[in-house]
């Protein structure tokens, strides 16, 4: 894990000229040389950060969603990722010293860099979406029409994962995997490994499938950010708290959100609360469905 007692002034993340960071944008054309670079980058740097973009919530309960119990909130996450499509998916690889993989340019340039995957899955004439959320997404940079035509199809970007070495499929794994308010994230990527398929019924099978996939070691920065204080509300705000900025994009990107939840998770590992990770009860436990598998 992160070690105890590392400043988070040490992580390599500059905006000076000379040290930047750069989201990796990967379409269809080039899916299989970004999956060979983060093989090569995974064995040091084993910590994944994860964001997804989605086109919104389409099906909401008729109660308030504080007083639903678990088992109804997982049921309204998978029955709104069943009828979804995936728009964006976000990966931040580190090292536990908050290093990211980086590139040194013979002009001396020194760039690190995150991955942003766009997916042709989602299309905006046929499939069901918020036009709130889709308007929002416009806003930030989303292209639906250039997705549509040379994005990834999720089919391909499940098999290359799965070869990856990302995923734990019941195995120790190096790997640590970190998400903000999560469950979401997480149901995106279970459904795509599992064929475009259905998500389980039943909450146990999900997380069932999550520990398969993914391994013990999830983090959920809104599960932990209600156990330090003076953390709460979303990304930006958490961020804030604990003197984190934007390193490049904006939000609403999955390559830069993916960055901030990383960042952020840092934070709380290095300086504010180092000892929470290691506590087994929050090690798989997302925000939206905090009952341990």
């Amino acid at each position: 894990m992160v070690a105890a007692g590392v400043n988070g002034s040490s992580m390599l993340i500059s905006s000076s000229p000379a040290s930047r960071v750069e989201v990796r944008s990967v379409w269809a054309h080039n899916l299989d040389q970004e999956f060979s670079l983060i093989r090569s980058a995974l064995p040091f740097h084993p910590f994944v950060a994860l964001d997804t973009e989605y086109p919104g919530i389409v099906v909401t309960s008729k109660n308030p969603y504080c007083t639903l119990t678990v088992t109804q909130r997982y049921d309204l996450i998978r029955t709104n990722v069943d009828a979804l499509r995936i728009i964006q998916v976000g990966l931040t690889l580190s090292d536990a010293a908050g290093n990211l993989p980086y590139t040194l340019y013979n002009d001396g340039t020194f760039v690190r860099y995150v991955w942003e995957f766009n997916f042709r899955d989602f299309d905006i004439d046929r499939d069901r979406y918020a036009p709130s959320s889709v308007e929002l997404l416009k806003a930030n940079g989303i292209d639906f029409q250039k997705n549509k035509a040379w994005g990834i199809d999720s089919r391909c970007f499940a098999m290359h994962l799965m070869a990856s070495g990302l995923l734990s499929l019941g195995h120790f794994s190096i790997v640590s995997w970190v998400t903000f308010q999560g469950a979401y994230d997480f149901a995106f990527l279970v459904k795509m490994l599992t064929g475009d398929s259905k998500l389980p019924q039943a909450l146990h099978e999900f997380l069932s499938l999550l520990r398969y996939y993914f391994g013990e070691r999830v983090f959920d920065v809104k599960h932990l950010s209600k156990h330090c204080r003076g953390l709460y509300g979303g990304l930006e705000k958490v961020a804030s708290a604990v003197q984190v900025e934007r390193a490049v994009g904006c939000r609403h990107q999955s390559g830069s959100d993916s960055l901030l939840t990383w960042q952020v998770f840092y934070q709380i590992a290095s300086r504010v609360n180092p000892d929470l990770i290691n506590r087994p009860e929050h090690k798989g436990a997302l925000f939206d469905l905090e009952l341990l598998p």
